[in-house]
């Protein structure tokens, strides 16, 4: 199986193609790695057109999300644990995986990388729209790994919004993406979890990766020997959540969670949610997604 990764640049997706490559160790992967800009801006354009969207109680809670992020990058090494931050560069050099960076995947350069992998599937967890141009390259077709879960939660971040809104479950949902529109096509397979009192946001993000990470060669393998099929949504079901307000802040504090916590971080890296559980379905079959 030969699959090409579009992954934001974010180090907690390193858990996604690492078990992939452990799981099946025969397969062809590589990597486009796009950093957090909008397609065809600036990294300045994109500050411009997001930064007033977001309540400042927010921002201020990213931004110190950002430096604690940027803090405990360097200490896995000391810990013993580098797998658990490590980027995604480092995850291609060190499998000697294609690797390609881009601020626009549906730029010439990126087109022709993605078709010189001569891809089975492409698997997405980026922030860009797929154009059809790009989801017609891959045999299998484009799965979006989407980290939350899907109808109550389409949309911006929504590992904020289960927290923020109280869900009892959290987690990611795999998709097709079988045109333009955003977290629509049918649903391949769901990993959930019960939402851990307490859990920041950026815990949250790290357990939905972990629990996409080991369900996603389970929906490899059955998409492979024509096992899986997917789900169609039901487009009036669940909800669209955009970017975050002070509401929502003020909610998400209220119900005890934060965006990030120094104590959870240094637990991540100490393994203390290596064996976390959760809850993996595929579409149809006795253990279906309904």
């Amino acid at each position: 199986m030969r699959v090409v990764y579009l992954l934001a640049e974010y180090s907690l997706h390193n858990h996604i193609v690492e078990t992939h490559r452990s799981a099946r160790p025969g397969d062809h992967i590589a990597i486009c790695k796009v950093p957090l800009v909008l397609r065809g801006k600036s990294r300045s354009e994109t500050v411009q057109r997001i930064v007033p969207k977001l309540s400042q109680r927010f921002l201020l809670g990213k931004v110190v999300e950002g430096v604690a992020m940027l803090a405990i990058t360097a200490l896995p090494k000391l810990m013993g644990r580098g797998p658990v931050f490590r980027r995604l560069r480092s995850i291609a050099r060190r499998h000697r995986l294609p690797f390609h960076r881009t601020e626009d995947i549906m730029s010439a350069d990126a087109m022709d990388f993605i078709r010189a992998q001569r891809p089975d599937l492409v698997v997405t967890l980026f922030h860009q729209i797929v154009r059809q141009a790009l989801i017609d390259v891959p045999r299998l077709g484009v799965v979006n790994i989407h980290p939350g879960l899907i109808p109550d939660f389409r949309g911006i971040q929504p590992y904020f919004w289960e927290l923020s809104e109280g869900s009892a479950r959290a987690g990611a949902t795999m998709h097709f993406i079988e045109d333009e529109s955003v977290d629509s096509g049918g649903i391949l397979a769901q990993a959930s979890f019960d939402v851990p009192p307490g859990v920041s946001v950026q815990r949250n993000y790290y357990l939905t990766c972990q629990a996409a990470g080991r369900l996603l060669p389970r929906v490899i393998a059955a998409l492979e020997d024509g096992s899986l099929t997917a789900t169609p949504q039901d487009g009036e079901a669940g909800a669209y959540w955009r970017w975050p307000d002070s509401a929502a802040f003020t909610r998400l504090r209220a119900r005890g969670h934060s965006l990030v916590s120094w104590r959870q971080l240094v637990g991540l890296l100490a393994g203390a949610d290596d064996g976390h559980v959760s809850d993996e379905r595929l579409s149809g079959g006795s253990d279906g997604v309904a």
